[in-house]
């Protein structure tokens, strides 16, 4: 059959004869449709696969075996009878994205390699916005930097970008980035100044199938997002490329200015008066932690009195103006040498708190009061703490509590 995609990236409506059809998991109301020729890009390579109309019906997946590509449908097989004329037409905003993706992660992966040789892709994911690649070589912040300004340099060169077939016989004579993975006929794309006359001189050149832009400008920018350790000691690094990297810095260049506006400051000061916040806000949340602590030792006293018995044990269900106490009036209690167990309600759950002084193991006590809020939890043998849905079966967490610690 004939790939129309590999021969045009941005022919998106064609005609074809049905050549075969089949239902899709025994349903006799969706099939796989294969054409003579096909516009639609099957899933391979890390691209998704296109979508579109067939007909005027849908198109949800398309796949490629030996026998050529499927397009699926959902119509009945004989919609399609073997011999007709099917028109096709391939939705033209997702292609667009789909080449900018392409051809920007080849000219990413093309920087990382010559930013450092021991950087290659291992892997890629144009499967979103928010692409990938798998890189091995470990590159630092400093690399990724020189390599994101390289990639944006060729990109807004414009050069061309040409996609031609060669037999394998004849891929010594060209520059690969990385070996094919097909052989017989192979397809390259190649990206440089000169590559209509001379492919082997591309900046950019490698075997791919997929669909990819006439010019490099037109994948620009690209923006590193974020990289990441991933699976294998390989990095990840996250991109965006074309109108997706352009939605991307419009919508947080808003945030942005819109959390600049509030805080009185400038975009450029933003981060200064963020981290000066962050800083000013550890402290007084050391502060209140504090307070809650001298709080709790007084609750404590208050609770035990002026001469508390050794060993004393007390379980309670705190209020909700108390529930910020949980865990450090527990621990205040546990510091006198009495064992507690404390409970409360809070933003929806239940959670208790047991904790000894004593040398009393509370570990059972939490085990048999977690049943009752349908909850999970654990801790050491001196303190351990736990939380549920179940908001109703305090009470009955508690005494069961109670029961085990007073064994």
């Amino acid at each position: 059959m004939t790939r129309l995609d590999q021969l045009d990236a941005y022919a998106l409506t064609f005609g074809a004869p049905v050549v075969a059809t089949r239902v899709v998991d025994d349903d006799p109301h969706q099939a796989w449709v294969r054409l003579a020729a096909s516009a639609f890009y099957p899933t391979s390579g890390g691209q998704p696969h296109d979508l579109g109309r067939l007909d005027g019906v849908e198109v949800v997946d398309v796949v490629i075996d030996e026998a050529g590509v499927w397009h699926r449908v959902a119509a009945p097989v004989g919609t399609w009878p073997v011999g007709q004329l099917a028109r096709g037409e391939v939705d033209a905003p997702r292609r667009a994205r789909h080449r900018q993706r392409h051809s920007a992660q080849h000219l990413l992966s093309q920087a990382f390699v010559r930013t450092d040789p021991a950087f290659t892709t291992r892997a890629v994911s144009l499967a979103s916005a928010d692409c990938t690649v798998d890189l091995a070589g470990d590159p630092d912040e400093a690399a990724i930097a020189a390599a994101e300004l390289l990639a944006n340099e060729a990109a807004y060169a414009g050069w061309p970008v040409v996609a031609t077939e060669i037999d394998e016989t004849e891929l010594g004579r060209y520059p690969l980035r990385r070996p094919p993975k097909v052989s017989g006929r192979v397809r390259l794309v190649a990206m440089g100044p000169d590559v209509h006359d001379d492919p082997a001189s591309a900046w950019e050149l490698s075997a791919c199938g997929g669909t990819h832009v006439r010019n490099t400008a037109e994948a620009a920018p690209i923006t590193v997002l974020r990289s990441e350790r991933g699976r294998g000691g390989l990095t990840r690094i996250t991109f965006r490329a074309g109108w997706e990297a352009w939605e991307d810095h419009r919508f947080k260049h808003a945030v942005a200015s819109r959390t600049a506006t509030s805080l009185s400051t400038g975009v450029p000061e933003l981060g200064a008066k963020v981290a000066a916040l962050a800083e000013e806000a550890a402290g007084l949340r050391r502060a209140l932690a504090e307070a809650r602590g001298l709080l709790a030792e007084h609750v404590a006293d208050d609770l035990l009195g002026d001469d508390p018995t050794p060993g004393a044990l007390l379980v309670a269900e705190l209020g909700e103006r108390e529930a910020e106490l949980l865990a450090p009036l527990a621990d205040a209690l546990a510091a006198r040498g009495a064992t507690a167990a404390l409970a409360v309600v809070r933003d929806g759950k239940a959670e208790i708190v047991v904790a000894s002084g004593a040398g009393v193991d509370v570990r059972p006590a939490l085990a048999a009061a977690l049943p009752h809020l349908s909850g999970r939890g654990g801790g050491r043998p001196e303190r351990a703490q736990g939380a549920g849905p179940a908001t109703d079966g305090i009470a009955a967490a508690l005494a069961a509590a109670h029961d085990a610690l007073a064994g």
